[in-house]
């Protein structure tokens, strides 16, 4: 036994200081099994979302299902689906419609496997989704589960953070433009696919065997084969490895080895499949919301936009499709909701990097969010819109594991009494799942049709163009079925204050100019104002050809040669080489005012612009041979016949030019033919 010594003194060691997160309340184990959790979250889905299977097609459903040629060709357009771009399918042609193009095979495949089997049947295809998104559920709580083992340890259901994080989630109302659009597969099928790689990953750190590392190949390549955000769980899953569990770096990385693989494998494809990316997109307000803007408006906008996003995280009301200019106005600095906004993102930017250290929850959740978002935020590169519900689908799951986590751990250490806590925290989730699943419930109804949809929303974006344009194309498409005649006028007058809205918001806006000529056609044939949208229209594109269809149509009733002839040369001086606009001109001086000199003119003008068209052959030799100008007369009158050899009329004209010609057996060749095409036809003796 050592000696006491006098000059020794007692050293005291400093106590490290540590921030400890706070542990979950620890309560004997739950006896409920993952069966029965199962159950309850399918349910959940359901109650959710089962409003949704009596709803029809909406919005984009007509790009990738009832307006998609390969889609509806059904298993055999798969192979089409899988070699071309996104839109392709829709517009007949490639689209360089938004940066870096869209393909996204997979999820357009089940529609088409679903036409094959079921036609269209928009029935089958939400309850599809809501099935899918019940199994969305059932991953995220596995996959919680192993993460949050250390929080998973009490028989209370309302401190079960997996659950509770999952049930937030399944309820929250800003999945409805996922879940409710039946477009949104993508979303699904991607989410699915990437939670899947996510669960495998983790059970071949926990076995070590390789099957899993498969697994995670084949899941993850399913899932960016459904849309590309999945990419960005090459971040997300390594950052929640190392937040929660204790796997050493080096098995981390040969884990992450299938999904680097996997997304390398689909991005070749990708780049085979679309080409060249690097062509310019066609400079167009509704595919680049930031067209009109400084580079200092362009990211005032975007953080006041950040800033809606956490505001519908937090309270999802009201909600709409059309986050498109200007919903979201243009911002600058100086605005409040800009600056503000700029300043909580910094606050959640300080905070996270705070809790990398003691790998806290919260960090973990403004990380996961901020990581996922980052895609469809415009920071990086620009995506086509401000923002979209669905752009928020995965990183909301964020936001929920906060949510869960004060709810379910944080709150109970601020209430002391258990007792209270007893009663309140039940009541606290009751009231934010039963507020949360009522606005999903009531929004799940706008997405009824295109038609609710619509005029629904743009009550919403009422500075939305896009909104105001769909709204009136809608409303003039239900007012001129015949079963609507009781609301026709009251549907065009609507539709008519919602388009020169849109104009308003967007002058330039080529889809509303045309609706909006449309619109007063149909409402009272007011001509002058059908053309005035129709002229503004071809001066933005002189070449619209829809407008030049829909000229055809309203005209092929009106007498007034002179109404239309002063319209014609109103669209001749706009665009003077469009060959209807010739050739019409053309026809009405000669047909109708007798002014061959004109007449000719015109279809001269009609002929060398396209000469493959026989009708302004004809038409062209008829009026040099009114004019006694034979040889003309019958040369493009034999130009008609080789384009049309059955048009009886053509031969009868060049033998009427031979008569004049005196050259009678030339005539009587020609007459013979003409007889021969038509018997009925008249000639002369």
């Amino acid at each position: 036994m050592g000696k006491y010594s006098k000059n020794t003194k007692e050293v005291k060691k400093p106590i490290a200081k540590t921030v400890v997160e706070e542990a979950p309340l620890l309560t004997p184990k739950a006896s409920m099994s993952n069966r029965n959790i199962y159950i309850l979250i399918f349910l959940f889905a359901f109650a959710f979302y089962g409003n949704t299977v009596l709803n029809d097609y909406a919005l984009d459903d007509a790009i990738v299902i009832t307006q998609n040629d390969y889609t509806l060709k059904g298993i055999s357009g798969i192979k089409d689906i899988f070699s071309t771009e996104l839109f392709t399918g829709f517009f007949k042609v490639k689209k360089d419609l938004v940066a870096g193009g869209r393909y996204r095979p997979l999820s357009v495949a089940t529609f088409a496997m679903e036409i094959e089997i079921f036609g269209q049947n928009p029935y089958i295809s939400h309850f599809i989704n809501v099935l899918l998104f019940g199994l969305i559920g059932i991953l995220l709580y596995k996959l919680l589960s192993k993460l949050f083992k250390k929080y998973n340890v009490s028989s209370k259901w309302y401190y079960n953070l997996p659950l509770i994080t999952t049930l937030l989630y399944l309820a929250h109302p800003i999945h409805t433009e996922v879940v409710a659009n039946i477009k949104g597969r993508d979303e699904l099928l991607s989410l699915i696919g990437v939670f899947l790689a996510f669960i495998y990953t983790l059970k071949y750190l926990e076995s070590k065997k390789n099957i899993y590392l498969i697994f995670s190949f084949i899941s993850f390549f399913a899932g960016m084969f459904s849309k590309e955000i999945g990419v960005t769980f090459l971040v997300t899953i390594p950052l929640a490895i190392w937040f929660f569990t204790e796997h050493k770096f080096g098995k981390v990385i040969i884990s992450m080895m299938p999904i680097l693989v996997a997304t390398l494998i689909y991005f070749l494809i990708r780049g085979a499949v679309l080409g060249d990316q690097t062509a310019k997109v066609i400079p167009e307000l509704m595919n680049d919301s930031f067209l009109y803007m400084t580079l200092s408006q362009k990211f005032a906008t975007i953080a006041a936009t950040m800033g809606i996003y956490l505001k519908l995280l937090f309270f999802p009301h009201p909600l709409t499709y059309d986050y498109y200019p200007y919903h979201i106005p243009i911002t600058e600095w100086s605005n409040w909701q800009a600056f503000i906004s700029l300043i909580v993102l910094l606050s959640l930017v300080v905070i996270a990097f705070k809790g990398l250290k003691h790998k806290t929850i919260i960090s973990f959740g403004i990380f996961f969010y901020a990581i996922t978002l980052a895609p469809v935020s415009n920071i990086l590169f620009p995506i086509g819109a401000f923002m979209n519900e669905r752009f928020v689908f995965i990183a909301s799951l964020g936001f929920c594991i906060i949510l869960a986590w004060f709810i379910t751990i944080k709150l109970p250490h601020l209430i002391k009494k258990e007792n209270t806590r007893k009663s309140l925290i039940p009541v606290l989730l009751v009231i934010i799942l039963g507020l949360y699943g009522f606005k999903t419930v009531t929004r799940n109804t706008d997405w009824k049709n295109d038609f609710t949809l619509f005029t629904t929303d743009v009550k919403v974006s009422v500075n939305g163009a896009k909104s105001n344009c769909s709204a009136g194309g809608k409303l003039i498409e239900e007012g001129i079925k015949p079963e609507n005649k009781a609301v026709r006028d009251q549907y065009l007058k609507q539709s008519i204050g919602y388009l020169n809205h849109a104009l308003e918001i967007y002058p330039a806006y080529g889809d509303a100019l045309l609706l909006l000529g449309n619109a007063w056609f149909e409402y009272n044939k007011n001509y002058d104002s059908t053309l005035i949208a129709y002229k503004s229209l071809l001066r933005l594109n002189p070449n619209h050809n829809q407008v030049f269809t829909n000229l055809d149509i309203i005209f092929k009733n009106l007498d007034s040669a002179d109404y239309k002839i002063k319209v014609y040369q109103e669209l001749f001086e706009i665009n003077p080489n469009r060959f209807e606009i010739n050739y019409t001109l053309g026809n009405l001086w000669g047909r109708y005012k007798n002014d061959l000199i004109k007449a000719t003119y015109f279809l001269n003008r009609a002929v060398t612009i396209d000469s493959k068209k026989s009708f302004a052959l004809k038409d062209l030799g008829v009026a040099y041979g009114m004019q006694m100008k034979l040889d003309s007369s019958i040369y493009f009158l034999k130009k008609a016949t080789e384009l049309d050899p059955k048009d009886s009329q053509a031969f009868l004209n060049i033998g009427i030019s031979y008569m004049n010609l005196n050259q009678k057996e030339e005539a009587q060749k020609y007459f013979k033919i003409a007889k021969e095409l038509d018997p009925k036809i008249a000639v002369p003796l």
